[in-house]
C-alpha cells in the first residue's frame, strides 16, 4: 500500500473513531471534571453527592439457609424484588447484614437485607449529574453475566483501543507532514517534560 493511501486511511479511522466515540470521551471528561472539583461540587448539592431515601421496607424472612453465600442471596433478593440486574454487594456484607447496591445508569437502588428482623429496606438515590457521571466512569468489567455490563466493558476497552490509536496515529500524521516535524517534536518533549515534573512533584 501506498504511502499516500495508507495515511488517508489513517485520517478516515482517525476521524470516524472519534464521532463513533463522541459519547464516551464527553462523558469521560465530564466526570474527570467532577473527581477534580469533588470538594466544589459536593458543597453545591450539602456536602453528599449519594444522598438515599428509603421508598419501601419489605417483610422477608427465612428465605435462606445457614450456610448461604452473600452473593447467591444478593442475587435472589434482587429476583425476588424484580430488580435483576449488574449490581454490587460490598466487601464487609454478611448474611446477617447484607447491603446491595443495584446499578443503573440514572438511578441507583439500595437494598439492605437485616436478617434478625427479617425485612428488606429498599432505598433510592436521589439522582444528580455528578453521581451519575462518575458511576458512568467507574462502572467496569465482566464480573457478572449480564449483557449490560458485557456491552459497557466491550465498550470501554473500545474507547482504551481508540485513545491508544490516535497517539500512534497522530504520531503518523505529524511525522508525515514535515513542516510541521520540528514543532511538533518540541510540543511533544515539552509535554512530555511537564507530565514528569507533575509525576515527581505529587
Amino acid at each position: 500500500m501506498k504511502t499516500a493511501a495508507f495515511s488517508r486511511y489513517v485520517r478516515r479511522i482517525h476521524m470516524y473513531l472519534a464521532l463513533f466515540l463522541t459519547p464516551w470521551i464527553l462523558m469521560y471528561a465530564l466526570s474527570s471534571l467532577v473527581f477534580n472539583h469533588l470538594g466544589t461540587i459536593r458543597g453545591w448539592y450539602g456536602g453528599n453527592l449519594n444522598q438515599f431515601q428509603k421508598v419501601d421496607e419489605i417483610e422477608y424472612k427465612d428465605a435462606f439457609s445457614d450456610d448461604a453465600k452473600p452473593e447467591d442471596m444478593a442475587k435472589q433478593i434482587l429476583l425476588d424484588l424484580n430488580l435483576d440486574g449488574a449490581h454490587f454487594v460490598p466487601a464487609n456484607s454478611t448474611a446477617d447484614h447484607l447491603v446491595i447496591t443495584r446499578q443503573s445508569p440514572f438511578v441507583m437502588k439500595r437494598i439492605t437485607y437485616q436478617r434478625t428482623l427479617g425485612k428488606l429496606i429498599v432505598e433510592r438515590q436521589e439522582a444528580n449529574l455528578p453521581s451519575i457521571l462518575v458511576r458512568m466512569h467507574t462502572r467496569h468489567g465482566y464480573e457478572q453475566d449480564y449483557a449490560s455490563m458485557t456491552f459497557w466493558g466491550l465498550g470501554v476497552e473500545l474507547t482504551v483501543l481508540a485513545m491508544l490509536f490516535w497517539i500512534a496515529s497522530g504520531l503518523w500524521l505529524w511525522w508525515e507532514i514535515k513542516p510541521a516535524r520540528k514543532y511538533g517534536a518540541a510540543f511533544m518533549l515539552v509535554g512530555l517534560g511537564l507530565f514528569a515534573v507533575m509525576l515527581f512533584a505529587i
